[in-house]
């Protein structure tokens, strides 16, 4: 078994439909090729003697391994949609799905090339995650939360002075720093009935002080929970997996 495929665009697209997959997943943006049947054709046809000629098809038909690769990035037990902003400034764009069902993982990430596609294994995919971002120095400081409860009836509005309010501006302290990378981690799973089910999202970014992750969650009362948290590559690999484990028990 091969350990890596590229494909181009056009063959994602003409794959996807020749193998009536939903590839177009979030966060891939692949347009469609071939605006006549004329064109369509032509397209097809190209792909059809590129891979040919990569040696990821035969005879019309692509190798087992490219079908698998795809099937999965379409339809899997467990997902994790990777995109961002790798340099704010020039507008670098990550895109990128981690997913896993059964014994095999596979990362699909958008490159100048195409789509570039790796196999591993499912419990890879927390830590192939965090690995597609430049490594980062964690931020400063400690983790802070802002909790967002409801008013209950006839309790009026919140005392700014309150330890609410104390949460919420130590996190907007460290969110209002000037971002130089960001981006977030959408994880998704199907739960005991068969239903496919999102998961609270994570979300990083960069800053002169390092990199702190952002993560939003309910607590036991029902009350909104938003943490920001300085993190190194252990810290975002534990959280990821975390979140995994949740997707997984559901």
């Amino acid at each position: 078994m091969v350990d890596t495929i590229t494909l181009s665009v056009q063959a994602v697209d003409v794959l996807g439909e020749q193998l009536n997959l939903s590839i177009r997943q979030y966060p891939f943006e692949i347009p469609r090729f071939g605006a006549s049947p004329e064109e369509r054709s032509r397209v097809e046809r190209q792909v059809g003697e590129e891979l040919e000629s990569a040696g990821l098809a035969k005879a019309g038909r692509p190798e087992p391994e490219v079908e698998d690769a795809l099937y999965l990035l379409s339809t899997s037990e467990v997902s994790i949609a990777a995109a961002g902003l790798l340099d704010v400034r020039t507008g670098q764009w990550l895109a990128a799905r981690v997913v896993a069902t059964g014994e095999v993982g596979v990362l699909g990430l958008i490159t100048n090339r195409g789509l570039r596609i790796d196999f591993m294994t499912p419990e890879d995919l927390p830590g192939v995650c965090v690995d597609l971002l430049p490594q980062a120095p964690p931020g400063t400081g400690e983790a802070v939360s802002a909790t967002t409860a409801p008013i209950a009836a006839g309790e009026g509005h919140r005392d700014p002075s309150g330890p609410e309010s104390d949460g919420v501006r130590a996190v907007e302290s460290i969110t209002g720093l000037v971002r130089y990378r960001l981006g977030h981690y959408v994880v998704t799973g199907i739960d005991r009935r068969g239903r496919r089910a999102r998961l609270p999202g994570l979300a990083w970014f960069d800053t002169e002080r390092g990199r702190y992750t952002l993560f939003g969650d309910r607590s036991p009362d029902g009350a909104g929970v938003l943490t920001c948290t300085p993190v190194d590559r252990l810290g975002m690999v534990n959280q990821l997996g975390g979140i995994l484990d949740r997707a997984r028990i559901r």
